[in-house]
């Protein structure tokens, strides 16, 4: 039953226009940072230069988690809103319904996330005249991606209703960015920043001071906590909420 379930979700990332979407205006928002990148970088000293491309990833990643986590959302509202969901649910169980959405979308994450940091890297060799790619943080960026469409999933599920879900998919990888300024030390426990965290980005280029950040296993517990809450409440709303 699950494995069929798997089959067909597999089957639909192949076709997926949100995805096809997601990826454009990743690229195209990341390919704009060209514009944040200041004309004498390519000229500062070697040390100025690691430290504005380390700050440059951190942004990259969090524009691609932004998208990857509404992309997550938009993977179960649309369905919802054109009945795929209904038609589903007349051939497969609830539980296996939701479960085949978790893979993908996490793979669907990572590959939003992946072209916001091939437009990055575009960016930055048109800006630069060439920087060498940073596999760890590319990596890191394809983690970030997969966690964020996770937590999104679980918000889309959760409100279910397609633009409040754009809304609040958005939101919630953002609104952390703002806290910062005011209280860095919760900020330091919220999405995005613990999820940047956990994946291996210093978050005090977005404004977390160190002695706020939380170490390694502590930022993966916290991530793992806050993907599991969004899923565990998405899924009890699946499994109770009528679908129309």
């Amino acid at each position: 039953m699950i494995g069929r379930a798997l089959r067909v979700q597999a089957y639909s990332l192949t076709g997926d226009v949100v995805l096809l979407g997601m990826v454009a205006a990743a690229f195209v928002m990341s390919l704009s940072l060209a514009t944040s990148v200041p004309p004498d970088i390519a000229a500062a000293p070697a040390d100025a230069r690691a430290a504005f491309i380390e700050t440059f990833h951190v942004m990259l990643a969090t524009y691609g988690g932004v998208l990857a986590a509404v992309y997550g959302s938009f993977r179960y509202t649309i369905d919802r809103r054109d009945g795929v969901i209904a038609q589903r649910l007349t051939m497969e169980p609830r539980w296996a319904l939701f479960l085949a959405r978790v893979p993908a979308a996490a793979v669907g994450g990572a590959v939003v996330a992946l072209a916001a940091a091939l437009g990055g890297h575009l960016a930055l060799i048109v800006t630069m005249g060439g920087v060498a790619a940073e596999w760890s943080a590319v990596g890191s960026t394809l983690a970030f991606g997969a966690v964020a469409g996770l937590w999104g999933l679980g918000l889309g599920v959760i409100v279910q209703v397609h633009l409040v879900a754009l809304f609040v998919a958005s939101m919630s990888m953002s609104a952390a960015l703002l806290l910062t300024v005011f209280w860095g030390a919760v900020a330091a426990f919220l999405p995005p920043l613990v999820m940047l965290e956990a994946v291996g980005f210093d978050v005090t280029a977005v404004g977390i001071m160190p002695e706020d950040r939380l170490d390694g296993w502590q930022a993966r517990g916290v991530t793992a906590g806050w993907v599991l809450l969004a899923l565990l409440a998405g899924g009890v709303s699946f499994m109770k909420r009528d679908v129309k």
